[in-house]
Order: structure tokens, then sequence, then C-alpha cells
């Protein structure tokens, strides 16, 4: 049993209760509970099996988000928050500069993370454009 399919069949079934309060009952209101039941009918065969509620490749287990294409609440509120813009007048030489001076955490808060990267990447500084370093060869003992 899979039990990331009992909170929303939980809401479909409180969706089909509420129907028993309704004094007025239509062609519109039947067709509504039809597709509630038609709903809870599929979360039921989803709970039965194996399937995720959350279809992420990256977080396969991670909780579940009902607004988001994936269903995962973690890619979900990634896509949510935007980046932090690069200023207008970013110069790459200033930001080095100011981070020489003051630190990573002083550049960061005053022009951002976004553009403390781009300046540390342009200038080739950025520990993902680090090349290992290779020892020389030991020629000592060697004749």
């Amino acid at each position: 049993m899979n039990l990331d399919f009992l909170p929303p069949l939980a809401a479909s079934l409180r969706t089909l209760g509420a129907f028993a309060t309704r004094h007025e009952v239509n062609d519109g209101t039947l067709a509504e509970i039809a597709a509630e039941l038609d709903r809870a009918r599929s979360l039921v065969a989803s709970a039965r099996g194996t399937a995720r509620a959350n279809r992420c490749t990256r977080h396969p287990g991670g909780p579940v988000d009902p607004d988001v294409d994936t269903g995962c609440l973690l890619c979900g509120q990634a896509l949510r928050r935007r980046a932090r813009e690069l200023p207008a007048d970013f110069a790459p030489g200033e930001v080095l500069r100011f981070l020489e001076e003051h630190g990573h955490e002083a550049a960061t808060a005053r022009y951002g993370p976004r553009a403390v990267t781009h300046a540390l990447g342009i200038a080739g500084r950025h520990p993902s454009h680090r090349r290992p370093v290779v020892p020389a060869p030991n020629t000592e003992g060697e004749n």
C-alpha cells in the first residue's frame, strides 16, 4: 500500500460527504458527485499500487505538492523561488575588489550570490573552475 495517496483520498471523501448536506440536487450536482467518485476510485487504485504520488526523478521519496507538474514539493519551492537578478550596473571587477577587501559574506550581502558567483566564474577563481594540482614526479633517488 502506498501511503502517499491517503491525504488526497481523505480530501476526496470529505468532499463527497459534503454533498450529503446539500438539499438541492440537480444534474450538475450529480455530475460533480460522479467526477469526485471517479477521482476517489483512482486514488484508491493508486494507493493499492506501488506508484508514488511524487513523480520527481530528483526527489522520488520527497513530499508531495499537487500544484506542481511532477508533484514534488521540493522542486516546486525551487521553481517558485526566483534567483536574485544581476544588478543592471554589474561590474565583475568591482565585485571582485569588494570581495577581496570585505570577504565573501559581505560581497554576497551587497551584490547577491548570483553576482558573486558570476564574477568569480569570469575571473576563473570559482571553486568549480579550479584545476587539480598535480604534484611533480619525485626524481631524487634516480641516477
